[in-house]
Protein backbone atom coordinates (compact mmCIF):
# COMPACT_ATOMS: atom_id res chain seq x y z
CA UNK A 1 0.00 0.00 0.00
CA UNK A 2 1.15 3.52 -0.74
CA UNK A 3 -0.05 6.54 1.19
CA UNK A 4 0.59 10.02 -0.12
CA UNK A 5 0.29 12.87 2.38
CA UNK A 6 -0.13 16.34 0.91
CA UNK A 7 0.16 19.81 2.35
CA UNK A 8 -2.93 21.29 0.68
CA UNK A 9 -1.55 24.83 1.04
CA UNK A 10 1.41 23.94 -1.19
CA UNK A 11 1.55 25.55 -4.63
CA UNK A 12 2.36 22.13 -6.18
CA UNK A 13 -0.56 20.28 -4.48
CA UNK A 14 -2.79 19.98 -7.60
CA UNK A 15 0.15 19.18 -9.89
CA UNK A 16 1.39 16.42 -7.55
CA UNK A 17 -2.10 14.95 -7.18
CA UNK A 18 -2.73 14.96 -10.95
CA UNK A 19 0.62 13.26 -11.61
CA UNK A 20 -0.27 10.45 -9.20
CA UNK A 21 -3.69 9.88 -10.80
CA UNK A 22 -2.08 8.42 -13.93
CA UNK A 23 0.43 6.29 -11.97
CA UNK A 24 -2.31 4.60 -9.93
CA UNK A 25 -4.96 4.31 -12.63
CA UNK A 26 -5.78 0.61 -12.04
CA UNK A 27 -5.53 0.57 -8.24
CA UNK A 28 -8.02 0.69 -5.38
CA UNK A 29 -7.90 4.16 -3.87
CA UNK A 30 -9.31 6.12 -0.96
CA UNK A 31 -8.78 9.78 -0.09
CA UNK A 32 -9.41 11.97 2.92
CA UNK A 33 -9.10 15.65 3.81
CA UNK A 34 -8.73 17.73 6.92
CA UNK A 35 -7.67 21.32 7.43
CA UNK A 36 -4.29 21.75 5.74
CA UNK A 37 -3.79 18.12 4.69
CA UNK A 38 -4.98 15.46 2.31
CA UNK A 39 -4.09 11.76 2.22
CA UNK A 40 -4.46 9.36 -0.69
CA UNK A 41 -4.09 5.61 -0.10
CA UNK A 42 -3.70 3.19 -3.01
CA UNK A 43 -3.45 -0.59 -3.18
CA UNK A 44 -3.16 -3.04 -6.06
CA UNK A 45 -4.94 -5.87 -4.28
CA UNK A 46 -6.95 -4.85 -1.21
CA UNK A 47 -10.02 -2.68 -0.77
CA UNK A 48 -9.09 0.23 1.47
CA UNK A 49 -10.46 3.20 3.37
CA UNK A 50 -8.47 6.04 4.89
CA UNK A 51 -9.15 8.89 7.29
CA UNK A 52 -6.96 11.72 8.55
CA UNK A 53 -7.85 14.04 11.40
CA UNK A 54 -6.04 17.05 12.76
CA UNK A 55 -5.55 16.40 16.45
CA UNK A 56 -6.87 19.05 18.78
CA UNK A 57 -8.10 18.88 22.33
CA UNK A 58 -11.75 17.87 22.45
CA UNK A 59 -14.06 18.69 25.31
CA UNK A 60 -15.56 15.81 27.31
CA UNK A 61 -18.99 16.92 26.00
CA UNK A 62 -17.85 16.51 22.38
CA UNK A 63 -16.49 13.06 23.09
CA UNK A 64 -19.67 11.98 24.90
CA UNK A 65 -21.75 13.31 21.98
CA UNK A 66 -19.68 11.11 19.65
CA UNK A 67 -20.24 8.01 21.79
CA UNK A 68 -24.00 8.62 22.12
CA UNK A 69 -24.61 9.73 18.52
CA UNK A 70 -22.92 6.69 17.07
CA UNK A 71 -24.39 4.17 19.45
CA UNK A 72 -25.95 2.40 16.45
CA UNK A 73 -22.70 0.46 16.16
CA UNK A 74 -20.60 -0.84 19.02
CA UNK A 75 -17.28 0.35 20.35
CA UNK A 76 -15.49 -2.40 22.27
CA UNK A 77 -14.08 -1.52 25.69
CA UNK A 78 -14.92 2.17 26.00
CA UNK A 79 -12.60 3.41 28.76
CA UNK A 80 -13.94 5.14 31.88
CA UNK A 81 -11.55 8.04 31.31
CA UNK A 82 -11.64 8.84 27.60
CA UNK A 83 -8.50 10.47 26.23
CA UNK A 84 -8.16 12.52 23.07
CA UNK A 85 -5.96 9.75 21.67
CA UNK A 86 -8.71 7.16 22.20
CA UNK A 87 -11.28 9.52 20.63
CA UNK A 88 -9.19 10.08 17.48
CA UNK A 89 -8.29 6.40 17.09
CA UNK A 90 -11.98 5.46 17.34
CA UNK A 91 -13.22 8.30 15.12
CA UNK A 92 -10.67 7.57 12.35
CA UNK A 93 -11.43 3.84 12.57
CA UNK A 94 -15.13 4.57 12.02
CA UNK A 95 -14.53 6.97 9.13
CA UNK A 96 -11.97 4.74 7.38
CA UNK A 97 -14.33 1.75 7.68
CA UNK A 98 -17.19 3.78 6.19
CA UNK A 99 -14.90 4.62 3.24
CA UNK A 100 -13.81 0.99 2.89
CA UNK A 101 -17.46 -0.02 2.62
CA UNK A 102 -18.05 2.78 0.09
CA UNK A 103 -21.30 4.00 1.63
CA UNK A 104 -20.14 6.71 4.05
CA UNK A 105 -22.50 7.28 6.97
CA UNK A 106 -25.08 5.05 5.21
CA UNK A 107 -22.92 2.01 6.00
CA UNK A 108 -24.84 -0.70 7.84
CA UNK A 109 -24.14 -0.19 11.56
CA UNK A 110 -23.97 -3.85 12.63
CA UNK A 111 -20.25 -3.73 13.39
CA UNK A 112 -17.92 -3.40 16.37
CA UNK A 113 -14.82 -1.20 16.46
CA UNK A 114 -12.00 -2.80 18.45
CA UNK A 115 -9.25 -0.18 18.68
CA UNK A 116 -7.09 -2.38 20.91
CA UNK A 117 -6.97 -5.24 18.39
CA UNK A 118 -7.08 -2.70 15.53
CA UNK A 119 -9.97 -4.39 13.80
CA UNK A 120 -13.62 -4.21 12.83
CA UNK A 121 -15.90 -7.13 13.67
CA UNK A 122 -19.28 -8.19 12.30
CA UNK A 123 -21.22 -11.28 13.32
CA UNK A 124 -18.32 -12.49 15.48
CA UNK A 125 -15.74 -12.32 12.62
CA UNK A 126 -13.01 -9.85 11.78
CA UNK A 127 -14.02 -8.12 8.56
CA UNK A 128 -11.44 -5.31 8.46
CA UNK A 129 -8.01 -4.48 9.83
CA UNK A 130 -6.74 -1.07 10.98
CA UNK A 131 -3.36 0.61 11.18
CA UNK A 132 -2.62 4.03 12.65
CA UNK A 133 0.07 6.55 11.75
CA UNK A 134 0.79 9.56 13.95
CA UNK A 135 2.32 12.41 11.95
CA UNK A 136 2.59 15.02 14.69
CA UNK A 137 -0.52 17.19 14.34
CA UNK A 138 -2.46 14.52 12.45
CA UNK A 139 -3.63 10.96 13.02
CA UNK A 140 -4.09 8.76 9.98
CA UNK A 141 -6.01 5.46 9.96
CA UNK A 142 -6.00 2.92 7.15
CA UNK A 143 -8.69 0.24 7.04
CA UNK A 144 -8.52 -2.77 4.73
CA UNK A 145 -10.57 -5.88 4.05
CA UNK A 146 -7.27 -7.81 3.95
CA UNK A 147 -4.95 -8.20 6.92
CA UNK A 148 -1.80 -6.12 6.48
CA UNK A 149 1.18 -5.04 8.54
CA UNK A 150 2.47 -1.57 9.29
CA UNK A 151 5.60 -2.32 7.26
CA UNK A 152 3.38 -3.04 4.22
CA UNK A 153 2.53 0.67 4.07
CA UNK A 154 4.81 3.18 2.39
CA UNK A 155 4.26 6.80 3.44
CA UNK A 156 5.14 9.50 0.90
CA UNK A 157 5.18 13.15 1.96
CA UNK A 158 4.50 15.95 -0.54
CA UNK A 159 5.57 19.42 0.65
CA UNK A 160 4.98 18.24 4.22
CA UNK A 161 6.59 20.04 7.10
CA UNK A 162 7.03 18.80 10.66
Amino acid sequence: MNVHLFNTASSSFIKDLNALSTVYENHNASKTYTKGAMALCVSKTARIGIDIEQKKTRSPETIQHFIKKFSTFQIKDVPCQISNEWFYRTWTAMESYFKLEGKGFSTCKNFVIDTEQQSIWRDGKKVAWLEYFDTGDFLLCICSNVKFLRQDVQLNYHDWEG
